[in-house]
This record gives C-alpha cells, sequence and structure tokens, in this order.
C-alpha cells in the first residue's frame, strides 16, 4: 500500500480554516523619499474598496505613511454605514517608484486602527452573480472566482502559491452552502471545502479547509 506523506505546503494550510474577507488592490508612484503618504493611502483605499463594495465608503483615515518596502504596513481605519472597521495597507510589491497596495479589513467591526487583523492575505469581495429566479433560485459566486480566492488565500496563508486549485461548480450565495474543490500541491492532490460562512450586502465571506489527506 502506498504510503503517503503529508506536503508541507498542507501542513500549513491545514493548521486552520482560511477566512476571506472583502478587500482591494491598487498601484501607485511615489517620489522621494520613498513612502506613500498617509492621504494617499486613504485615498486610494477609498477608492479601491468603493469599486469592489459597488458603493461609497464613508471614510478612510491612515495613522502613518506608508514605507516603499515590500511587507511594510501601516493600520487605517474604515467607516462604511456609519460603522468603523480597522484595516491594514501593505505594500504587497515595488516596482521602482511604483507601489501596489493591497487593503485587508479586519473581521471584526469596531476593532480600530489598533487592533491587528488576522493574516488572511490580499482578496477581493466575492459578489454573487445572476439574478434569483422566480422559482426560488439563489445568487451564485462563479466557481472560477471562488477558485481564485481560494489560491489567493492559499499562498497567503502558506507562503506560496498552489500548484493547481480548481472548483466543479459555483457557490450558491447562502449562508453555509458548501462547494467541494481539488488542490494540487507537491505532487498531490487535496479536497478543499469551501463554505459561504456570511452574507451581507452582496459580500459572500468564505472559508476555507484543505482536507489533511491526499485524494490521490
Amino acid at each position: 500500500m502506498r504510503q503517503s506523506v503529508r506536503s508541507p505546503f498542507v501542513e500549513r494550510a491545514a493548521a486552520g480554516v482560511l477566512a476571506v474577507l472583502f478587500a482591494a488592490g491598487c498601484s501607485v508612484s511615489v517620489g522621494s523619499p520613498k513612502a506613500v503618504s498617509k492621504d494617499e493611502v486613504a485615498k486610494q483605499a477609498s477608492a479601491a474598496l468603493s469599486k469592489k463594495i459597488g458603493r461609497e465608503v464613508d471614510d478612510v483615515a491612515c495613522e502613518g505613511d506608508l514605507k516603499a518596502e515590500a511587507g511594510a504596513t501601516t493600520r487605517c481605519e474604515l467607516t462604511v454605514d456609519g460603522r468603523k472597521q480597522g484595516m491594514t495597507a501593505t505594500a504587497a510589491s515595488v516596482d521602482g517608484d511604483k507601489v501596489k497596495m493591497d487593503f485587508k479589513v479586519d473581521d471584526a467591526p469596531g476593532a480600530g486602527s489598533s487592533a491587528a487583523p488576522e493574516p488572511t492575505g490580499p482578496t477581493e469581495p466575492a459578489q454573487p452573480s445572476g439574478t434569483p429566479g422566480a422559482g426560488g433560485g439563489t445568487q451564485t459566486v462563479d466557481k472560477a472566482e471562488v477558485a481564485r480566492q481560494g489560491k489567493a488565500a492559499l499562498t497567503a496563508q502558506t507562503g506560496r502559491a498552489p500548484d493547481a486549485f480548481s472548483c466543479p461548480q459555483d457557490l450558491p450565495a447562502r449562508v453555509n452552502a458548501v462547494v467541494r474543490c481539488q488542490l494540487a500541491a507537491d505532487g498531490e492532490q487535496y479536497g478543499v471545502t469551501v463554505t459561504a460562512a456570511s452574507v451581507t450586502n452582496g459580500i459572500v465571506k468564505m472559508n476555507f479547509k484543505v482536507d489533511s489527506t491526499p485524494n490521490g
């Protein structure tokens, strides 16, 4: 009988459920000194997040400038519908005078700018597509979008991208809806359970749980 050795990738991925929350990214050019001003970070975050959730955010304020160094962060506070939520702006990459920023919104509202977020990596909102039918049909998150966000979340969690991530069907935009996907890493295939943890204002929060043993 063939004995499988669980890969380091899956050891890290299986350490916990990955929660995908809405976030966004953008690129901005900076001059000298090598930093993005806190006002510019707030401006870019507001524009990116407004685009992602389909409506304007009330306000974004950041504590300090963002150094133009990959991995540098600054804490901000986002206000939507009068509700404040902490957010981390990260310099994801730096190419010359261009800084790519990722914005990660905290899990819990009201955390404020001093709370540290859980490290789930740069993600985007999963917005349902399609229209509910007269027969009670449910909107869904496209299977390609589910796979893309799963791959991004796992990459952030483990520090490297899986070889492949695919889903055979869309995820219904309904709390506790589940689809099974497939992950390829280190020459092995693993099942991944994707669950719609919450659906709020058209935003689907997904959890990704990697099986502890390969299925190949």
